[in-house]
């Protein structure tokens, strides 16, 4: 799995973004797999179709945490109208994003795959194109306004809404080919609890279930 590290802010700036970067590159590796199953034909594979159902469920409980967690905390706190703009896009990014996972939907039903692969290639350039602009703009506002305590106070929040069934799944689905040093950086945010819950129960109830074509990364 790779990704262009040299373009983001430092992991430990002030605030330390390891778990939101790791996400994003889980949601490339996704998009990644997806393009491969579209051009190989294999979209109809259980496993193809469990990966997908996978990563629209991560999209959907990443954005709604931003949506009502982080980004209501941040727009307390910024005055700028630049800085407005760049939670007012946030928000008009992530509601675009909807209706084309509907259209890779109707396509992965349909029995031609009609729009497939143009569908499935505006999503995934909308998708970088957005957490791009989340990790240049809205971050660094993260990290001026919100600082370390908010960030801390968002992750809790966040865990709590999800439950220790939301982390079965999103932890094991981040760290799914992810490079040793990510692996490594994650589990160390995580308490002692957790990352046995990972390696015990979580990361083998996940592989239980075949996703993609994991060779396909």
């Amino acid at each position: 799995m790779t990704t262009d590290d040299t373009r983001r802010r430092p992991l430990q700036g002030q605030v330390d973004f390891t778990f939101m970067y790791a996400a994003h590159d889980a949601f490339r590796r996704d998009l990644r797999r997806l393009a491969a199953a579209v051009e190989t034909r294999r979209t109809a594979e259980p496993a193809v179709q469990a990966g997908w159902a996978t990563f629209k469920n991560q999209l959907h409980v990443h954005h709604t945490a931003e949506d009502e967690l982080l980004w209501p905390a941040l727009r307390a706190k910024v005055t700028k109208p630049g800085d407005v703009a760049v939670l007012d896009a946030m928000h008009a990014e992530h509601a675009r994003l909807n209706p084309l996972l509907d259209g890779v939907d109707v396509s992965l039903a349909a029995t031609d795959g009609a729009g497939l692969a143009d569908n499935t290639g505006v999503l995934a350039d909308t998708l970088a194109a957005h957490m791009e602009h989340e990790e240049d703009q809205a971050l660094p506002l993260v990290e001026a306004h919100l600082g370390p305590a908010g960030w801390a106070a968002f992750r809790r929040a966040a865990g709590k809404s999800q439950g220790l069934r939301g982390g079965a799944e999103l932890f094991p689905w981040m760290l799914d080919g992810a490079p040793a040093d990510t692996t490594k950086r994650v589990l160390s945010l995580l308490p002692p609890p957790a990352r046995l819950l990972y390696r015990a129960v979580w990361r083998p109830g996940y592989a239980r279930t075949q996703r993609w074509n994991t060779a396909a990364t």
